[in-house]
């Protein structure tokens, strides 16, 4: 029986265009569009730690050019308890579904680009980072759009798919506004291919047998890439297993042959994008959509529809009896079965249209025979108005010209006074520049005045604390180097004094009764013990002062002018003593361990006061952050929750040699870390994430200038909860000892002393 005649009616675009495409501004985020696309499609949510296996019922377009139809094959999901199913709303040729496929990027009412999930596939397998990405980085522009004046049926829409290789066409109007999107699916629906199918055709005729397939132990990233470089919407999933034959092997040996058990899609990756996967650790066989259902070679294209309708899918794959992977047929296939006797009747219809157009024309040629008569007689009519026209304008040619000497006399006096203006303007435009160009060097000024106004008063501020710590390290010095010299004198007497009171002993074992109960009312044996401990824990206090005092000379070197080669391992050291306090266990919280991990370093050419005070800010700022993380953690514990960290509060030192010319000193904390904007303000002059009262915001900024005046170059490396780290290089030796001279004063005021004035008669 032969199908219907297919109507003219039906080769209109205007019923394929889809007239509500998804639209978004061109600085919507990336991962935003991502997840608008995949609400719009049939899902499947894994579980949690879980990758669960299910089925995805394939809603991708395919191309109609035969290079893309090629090799995107796709599969129809049976109803299994594993398997994800379609909603009630969703159905294959959708047009909410097929709007899924891409989104319009709009600037207003003006069409930017077009994104499709072939684009996601692309970032995915460059392994591209989605993160901060606007839409506008990476749209397909600019768009290939059709003007809907000029679109006279679909054969224009298909010719621009195959002429540029796209499956998504704008419709825009004659002004450039979007008034729809044109797709395969579109297309489909309009021209009702089951009228363009025949009962007479089998799959065999046109299924395509190339088909990219890949192994069930592919990562989902693997099949991103296969798809990118394939120029593929799908990837079949296959597993090798032996041949046989009624459970008998063939009588080829090792005979292997690839079987389909599921499929990957476009839209799969872009849903596993949506949901934040990590897809190089995804494997096919965990996300592939399975069981299959799949067609015979011998199957009708009837039925081949048929089951295309009923499962809500575009393709099936192919396969032999004995279930090995054969080819993939789809409903692009399926266009490229037209019955004959339809192409007939549309020929025959547009000769009927022609011979229709024929008459039309011979009645409007009538009609014209009548026109051209009618215009003859408005020509002669016309000639002679023209010349009484004619006349007129003689007439008024003569007061014109009289009225053209009067306007080039004004018009001389016109260009005097424009240029006049001119003049004026460029004085007026110079004077302009001139007084913002000032103001910028007069603002540029004040801010470099008030930064160094601040950097001028924090050095002060140490240069005077300098001067407070060597006065004390001196008036403390003087009696404890008193006392320490005395207590091995004390110790000898000591000692002679009990080795005396053991002869006495000896010699007289039963002493008087009086002298018997005063040893023991003293405990004498208890004092013979511990008189010697308690002078060791003297001398022991006594050599922890000395070294105390000896650290705040070493740090007090502030105002001295002169770079000297210093230990650098001498300085770092006399700093972590004076923040001894800070760093020894209080109460509510453990103490902060300090890791050092020193290298072997010569001597370093510097100012030793400025990189201790460097040393001394980095330090406190480290406490500072750990004392945070106690804060956190002690106010979690007091609502139940768990420790934020596992380790101790630990500050690593480690110093190393770079080169030959340089020394590094790296600062580490395991404390809460910084963000990205935090870190790039951080060395900025005033700035500070301190309370109020707390800090000045100086500190760090003073530090990068005496390491750069130095240099060398200070750098930090944080992120949020993974601590912070400062990494300081400066070189062994300076260039030229009048820069750091010169620096060195341009930072602090001009009082200068050196170490032996400052602390005299330590």
């Amino acid at each position: 029986m032969q199908p219907n005649a297919l109507p003219l009616p039906c080769l209109s675009l205007d019923p394929a265009i889809d007239r509500q495409p998804l639209t978004v501004a061109p600085d919507t985020p990336l991962l935003d569009v991502l997840a608008l696309m995949s609400q719009l499609r049939s899902s499947c949510e894994l579980p949690r730690g879980t990758q669960a296996r299910g089925t995805q019922a394939d809603t991708s377009a395919a191309s109609e050019d035969p290079s893309w139809e090629a090799s995107e094959g796709m599969n129809a999901a049976l109803p299994h308890p594993a398997s994800c199913w379609l909603s009630q709303e969703e159905t294959d040729f959708d047009t909410a579904d097929a709007a899924g496929h891409c989104v319009l990027v709009m600037q207003g009412s003006q069409l930017v680009g077009v994104f499709t999930e072939r684009d996601i596939v692309r970032l995915t397998a460059a392994r591209a980072s989605l993160i901060n990405v606007k839409i506008a980085d990476v749209v397909t522009q600019p768009a290939i759009t059709l003007r809907q004046s000029e679109a006279h049926d679909v054969f224009t829409a298909l010719s621009l798919f195959r002429q540029h290789r796209i499956r998504h066409l704008p419709i825009i109007d004659d002004n450039a506004g979007v008034v729809g999107i044109v797709t395969h699916d579109s297309i489909r629906k309009a021209l009702q291919p089951v009228n363009l199918l025949t009962r007479l055709r089998y799959v065999a005729d046109v299924m395509t047998s190339q088909v990219v397939h890949a192994p069930i132990t592919a990562s989902v990233l693997d099949l991103a890439q296969i798809m990118a470089s394939q120029l593929v919407s799908c990837v079949v999933i296959t597993e090798q297993r032996e041949n046989k034959i009624e459970n008998k092997p063939i009588k080829t040996l090792n005979s292997q042959f690839p079987m389909p058990v599921g499929i990957v899609t476009e839209r799969d990756v872009v849903q596993f994008q949506a949901m934040e996967l990590d897809l190089s650790k995804l494997q096919a066989k965990d996300v592939m959509s399975t069981p299959l259902f799949c067609l015979q070679p011998s199957d009708s294209l009837w039925v081949a529809h048929q089951e295309m309708q009923r499962r809500r899918v575009r393709r099936l794959v192919v396969a032999s009896n004995q279930g090995e992977l054969l080819g993939i047929v789809s409903q692009t296939s399926l266009l490229q079965v037209l019955n004959p006797a339809d192409m007939y009747n549309v020929i025959e219809v547009l000769q009927q249209a022609v011979e229709e157009r024929t008459k039309a024309l011979e009645n409007s040629n009538e009609r014209l025979r009548c026109e051209i008569a009618e215009r003859k007689r408005a020509e002669k009519a016309l000639r002679q108005a023209h010349d009484n026209l004619k006349k007129q304008v003689e007439e008024q040619t003569a007061e014109l010209a009289q009225a053209n000497v009067l306007l080039k006399k004004d018009i001389i006096e016109r260009v005097a006074v424009e240029a006049a203006l001119r003049k004026s303007e460029a004085q007026k435009t110079g004077l302009i520049a001139s007084l913002q160009q000032q103001a910028e060097h007069l603002e540029q000024t004040l801010h470099q005045l008030q930064k160094t106004q601040a950097q001028l008063i924090q050095t002060e501020k140490m240069s005077s604390l300098g001067q407070l710590v060597a006065g004390i390290a001196h008036e403390i010095n003087n009696p404890i180097n008193f006392i320490y010299g005395n207590l091995s004198y004390a110790g000898q007497y000591v000692q002679d004094l009990l080795n005396l009171l053991q002869l006495y002993i000896k010699h007289h074992p039963q002493p008087e009764p009086e002298i018997q109960t005063e040893i023991e009312a003293i405990d004498l044996d208890f004092l013979k013990t511990d008189l010697p401990k308690l002078l060791g824990s003297m001398k022991v206090g006594a050599n922890r002062i000395r070294d105390l005092v000896l650290s705040l000379r070493n740090f007090s070197r502030l105002d001295e002018a002169q770079q000297k080669f210093v230990n650098i391992h001498d300085g770092i050291n006399s700093t972590l003593l004076i923040l001894q306090n800070q760093l020894e266990a209080k109460a509510g919280r453990s103490g902060i361990k300090v890791i050092k991990e020193y290298g072997s370093l010569p001597a370093v050419e510097c100012l030793g006061g400025q990189i201790n005070q460097v040393f001394m800010n980095i330090l406190s700022n480290a406490i500072d952050a750990l004392e945070e993380v106690f804060a956190k953690e002690s106010w979690g514990m007091a609502h139940g929750e768990d420790s934020i960290d596992s380790q101790p509060p630990t500050i690593w030192i480690r110093t190393e040699l770079v080169g030959k010319n340089q020394v590094a000193i790296r600062i580490e904390d395991n404390g809460i870390g910084m963000t990205e904007a935090v870190r790039r303000q951080m060395f900025d002059p005033f700035f500070t994430t301190k309370p109020v009262g707390k800090g000045t915001g100086l500190g760090l900024s003073i530090c990068y200038q005496i390491v750069e005046k130095h240099g060398g170059q200070m750098k930090c490396i944080s992120a949020p909860g993974e601590g912070t780290e400062f990494v300081i290089q400066i070189p062994i030796r300076q260039t030229t000892h009048a820069d750091s001279m010169y620096t060195s004063r341009r930072l602090k005021p001009a009082i200068e002393r050196n170490e032996e004035q400052q602390l005299h008669g330590a």
